[in-house]
């Protein structure tokens, strides 16, 4: 009897205990985690290689310093390109032979166009070297070059010994730059004698002794107050001396 007794616990009787709800849950909750990662990283990869999202087209805007057609041939060597794989630093190194071009903006238009907007330097100056007239930047660099029929609304700087210095030469423009649009318009041509001496002529043929670019924002203010104050007919100014803002001279 005992025996038997004994046969009654065996393995037939063990219970099988129901799975704890929260494993349940956490294996559920790795399994659709993979998933996604694993549909992110395909993602990943079509919208890096596939060939469905290549650049067949760009547009470029914001250029008038240097053509549509040279920007496009700048960027000939993105055509096939993932617009994924494209940024701003790309379209910068490919446009480094363009002295005009600031700065670009690059915007993806799917499924196959690259959209690239072009920030140009702004010129301050034209420069004269004999019949030739060329734009200048506000650090003295060349942007483009001039057709006889542009008549820009800009200071000249005729080249000199002393221009020719690109310490010089940098300084000056610099100064330009750093003046309002309205008494830029004002300035006929600019010149420099040395790196810490410049001077400009306004439309009028007064002349402005600036000297060198430093306190360029106090000299343009104090420039703005002798301009605009009242004018004695008989004792016109000829010449206005701010190259010591703190103390003006007007003769």
């Amino acid at each position: 009897m005992a025996g038997k007794a004994g046969s009654g616990q065996g393995p037939n009787n063990v219970l099988d205990l129901p799975q704890d709800p929260g494993a349940r849950a956490k294996k559920r909750w790795i399994i659709g985690a993979s998933v996604v990662a694993g549909m992110v990283v395909l993602l990943v990869l079509v919208l890096t290689y596939s060939p469905i999202l290549a650049i067949k087209s760009i547009t470029v805007s914001g250029n008038s310093l240097v053509s549509d057609k040279t920007v496009q041939k700048a960027l000939e060597p993105l055509h096939g390109i993932p617009l994924s794989r494209v940024g701003t630093g790309r379209v910068m190194e490919l446009l480094d032979g363009q002295p005009a071009v600031k700065d670009a903006i690059v915007q993806a238009e799917a499924p196959n166009t690259l959209q690239v907007q072009v920030v140009e330097f702004v010129p301050v100056a034209v420069l004269l070297e004999g019949k030739k007239r060329s734009l200048v930047g506000p650090e003295g660099q060349l942007l483009a070059s001039l057709k006889a029929k542009d008549k820009p609304k800009l200071p000249t700087i005729r080249s000199s010994k002393v221009t020719k210095d690109p310490k010089v030469f940098s300084m000056l423009t610099r100064v330009l730059s750093e003046l309002p649009d309205k008494l830029l318009a004002n300035v006929d041509h600019a010149t420099a004698t040395s790196k810490d001496f410049v001077e400009l002529k306004l439309n009028d043929g007064q002349l402005v002794i600036w000297g060198n670019d430093q306190d360029s924002a106090l000299k343009t203010k104090v420039l703005e107050a002798l301009l605009a104050a009242p004018k004695d007919k008989k004792a016109p100014i000829k010449v206005y001396d701010i190259s010591s803002p703190q103390h003006p001279v007007a003769r």
